[in-house]
């Protein structure tokens, strides 16, 4: 796995700077996506289906909004990764953990206070919970920098459209985990879950390698 100490350092400044502007989208979005369901249920417990449904959402509208906050600019990354002679693998790698290290955090927070929000609890453990939140951050972080540097969509409107059904296809493995399932059931989707990290990753840098 090759990564470059340099990088990360840059790229976690940039991803700090890039995600400040969260801080006023999230908490806006963090209103509307709680406000209307307690408010639809006339109560301040929302009820567990409507709760992992509008859960799932506000983690996909997040980690939309966290996707597209500045896009990567290909030509100006080609120019930098050629003077600073990197390769395009390493960026991939260094970038993905520089955006792992800022995103996750702020996931687990953000669900943590959800669930406290609107009196509601996902039914499954604190260990599977944490796992598919990890793995869920993993791969987003991946499929955002291999959206970004494998296309030319600049237009925010355009990656929104187009980056929303990823989310949507990896959240399909935490719904039925926070709705709750047996230890074997649960494990299994856990290994799907890992076996699909593995398989983006070694796609991922099989095409940068060979491409270099």
């Amino acid at each position: 796995m090759k990564m470059n100490k340099h990088i990360i350092k840059k790229e976690l400044l940039v991803e700090l700077k890039n995600s400040s502007s969260l801080f006023l989208i999230t908490p806006t979005m963090t209103v509307l996506i709680i406000i209307f369901p307690i408010l639809i249920e006339n109560r301040f417990a929302v009820d567990e289906d409507l709760f992992i449904v509008s859960h799932l959402l506000f983690l996909i509208i997040f980690s939309t909004l966290f996707a597209i906050r500045k896009p990567i600019i290909l030509e100006r990354l080609i120019r930098e990764l050629n003077f600073g002679n990197y390769k395009k693998i390493e960026f991939f790698n260094s970038k993905v953990v520089s955006e792992f290290i800022i995103f996750l955090p702020q996931i687990i927070i953000l669900n943590i206070l959800y669930s406290a929000f609107t009196n509601s609890s996902v039914n499954v453990s604190i260990v599977y919970f944490l796992f598919s939140i990890i793995f869920f951050a993993i791969n987003a972080s991946m499929i955002n920098i291999i959206f970004q540097i494998f296309t030319s969509f600049n237009n925010r409107f355009v990656q929104f459209i187009l980056i929303t059904p990823m989310y949507l296809a990896l959240s399909f493995f935490i719904g039925p985990l926070w709705l709750g399932l047996g230890q074997d059931i649960a494990n299994i989707y856990l290994l799907m879950y890992l076996g699909i990290t593995v398989l983006i990753f070694a796609i991922a840098n099989f095409y940068l390698e060979r491409t270099n």
